[in-house]
């Protein structure tokens, strides 16, 4: 009788943690079914437990080849973006993947959605694979939410008004925003969203500021990882963003990114604690390896499918070749720059571009940079700076940067004159940042902020990374031209419409044939999805 006490307890249990792990996740789209080179918008609802501050969505094959991601910022448990659709893909059914990196469980919520490649057709095509998919998430429809307004046909390039209303009852129980879209339907493939755990993933740091790069720094000679090395981050600006870490036993370090935005231009380095000692970088992968995967399996398509891509294929071919742009982008926040750069105020700052033309690194230290000594003998070059309080100059060569990068390799700046140099600041003083010390600086920015002089090594790693992903809106639609069509099979996209009593939605059709609905979807504070959609024909 104990065991079967035992059983039941653990069966409640399993299935109270299968429900919990699905409550409060929802993953949308403006369409299910794409064609190469569109760009496909996106919400993402969070667990409201959740205190990571970024949530990663990625595009993935039938074949667990990831093909794109970005990072979109979290903000009251909400995600809002979207992804570029590569012009090569070829035809197939896909899955979106939108997950955290400190997921214990390694759960991510997947969507499955079709894309055509631009230049292929389904004339022969008779079966598609689609998802055999489990643990769906469930979207409950409410009478709760009434759409008014909408009538069952419209003709092509028609304004439309419609009216939501929200029962008080209802407005109440709402969490956050509400997603409400107007866009093409394919009654044949509409795709749903589901949870799906597995072994594999990327373990780390929760993002609470924001993006976490992180790898480990392995010595050549044994393969083994390296510890106490220090590793530093540089993000070059007029104003370098500076990390460094030291690395414990197991060889590892972690950096964040706090409120840098779009592409960001970094590089990761290291210097051995001895000059014969010779290490590697390796970055860990910003988004997690595919895993397993759910299982596909063939169904028929229909002639309206095949018909309707066809279309849609045209449509998109025509907004390429006239450049019909479907975002319009907002402009990033501001990142907050310190009055100076991390190593403190300059002793003195130079300008060599405003003197007259110098030849090499060596005529411009003995000219113009007070307090810094640079040799080049027998292409061994050498750097000291003085040391204003003891007034002698340091023994240990100082800490010398290029646009905030730092160098030990003199032979990168013996050959700059004062065509490649901006400006160079110099401190003739110890500095401190953490732990680190530096016996004077010498920070030399360049006119073209290249980075190319600086060679890459195993020790030296440039990335290029999309930070957090900027916000976008649907652009409105243009007054074309005579002759132009417009071509949009998206009409409205709000992921952030602020719950109210009644809600306003003013759009136009295009010039698209076929079948559209107007959704709207949202949480309830008990995790629970809602939706109420309205159809409508295009003809």
């Amino acid at each position: 009788m104990k065991q079967k006490i035992i059983f039941i307890l653990l069966f409640i249990a399993t299935i109270s943690g299968n429900a919990q792990n699905q409550t409060g996740f929802g993953f949308f789209t403006d369409r299910d079914v794409y064609v190469s080179g569109e760009i496909l918008l996106a919400k993402i609802y969070n667990p409201t437990d959740n205190s990571s501050r970024i949530v990663y969505l990625d595009l993935v094959n039938q074949s667990g080849l990831r093909i794109s991601g970005v990072s979109l910022e979290i903000k009251n448990n909400e995600a809002s973006g979207f992804l570029q659709l590569p012009d090569s893909l070829s035809t197939g059914t896909y899955l979106l993947r939108a997950y955290m990196k400190n997921s214990a469980e390694k759960l991510k919520t997947i969507r499955e959605i079709w894309i055509s490649n631009r230049f292929d057709g389904l004339e022969k095509t008779k079966q598609v694979k689609r998802v055999a998919a489990s643990q769906t998430i469930q979207h409950k429809s409410t009478q709760q939410i009434n759409i008014e307004g909408i009538i069952p046909e419209y003709a092509t390039n028609t304004n439309a008004d419609a009216s939501i209303k929200i029962d008080e009852t209802l407005l109440k129980e709402i969490d956050g925003n509400l997603l409400v879209s107007v866009a093409q339907t394919d009654p044949s493939f509409e795709s749903g969203s589901f949870t799906w755990s597995s072994d594999h993933g990327n373990d780390g740091l929760t993002e609470k500021k924001g993006i976490i790069l992180s790898g480990v720094v392995i010595d050549k000679k044994n393969s083994m990882p390296a510890s106490g090395i220090t590793v530093y981050l540089t993000i070059p600006d007029s104003i370098p963003g500076f990390q460094y870490y030291q690395t414990q036993d197991d060889g590892r370090f972690y950096f964040q990114l706090d409120n840098y935005y779009g592409q960001v231009q970094a590089f990761v380095q290291c210097f051995g604690n001895t000059p014969e000692q010779r290490l590697k970088i390796k970055m860990d992968q910003l988004f997690a390896e595919p895993g397993t995967l759910p299982e596909f399996s063939p169904q028929p398509i229909s002639e309206e499918f095949k018909n309707n891509i066809t279309r849609n294929i045209d449509a998109v071919t025509f907004q390429k070749v006239f450049g019909q742009d479907k975002l319009k982008f907002q402009a990033t926040p501001a990142k907050t720059l310190e009055p100076y750069a991390y190593y403190g105020k300059p002793s003195n700052i130079v300008d060599p571009h405003l003197f007259i033309d110098l030849p090499n690194f060596t005529e411009i230290s003995r000219e113009l940079l007070p307090g810094v000594k640079f040799r080049n003998y027998n292409n061994e070059p050498t750097m000291q700076v003085i040391n204003a309080a003891a007034r002698d100059y340091f023994k240990e060569m100082p800490l010398i940067l290029i646009d905030g990068i730092p160098i030990r390799n003199l032979n990168v700046i013996k050959d700059m004159g004062t065509q490649d140099i901006k400006r160079v600041e110099i401190c003739q003083s110890e500095r401190y940042f953490g732990n680190l010390r530096f016996p004077g600086i010498v920070a030399i920015y360049t006119t073209k902020s290249d980075y190319s002089r600086i060679p890459d090594t195993d020790q030296f790693i440039r990335l290029k990374l999309e930070a957090i992903q900027g916000q976008a809106n649907l652009a409105e639609p243009e007054k074309s031209e005579p002759g132009i069509p417009d071509l949009r099979q998206t009409f409205y996209w709000n992921p952030s419409e602020e719950p109210k009593d009644t809600l306003s939605v003013k759009f136009s059709t295009s010039s698209i044939l076929g079948k559209f609905k107007l959704v709207v979807r949202g949480r309830l504070k008990n995790g629970t999805m809602i939706l109420a959609e309205k159809q409508f024909e295009v003809k």
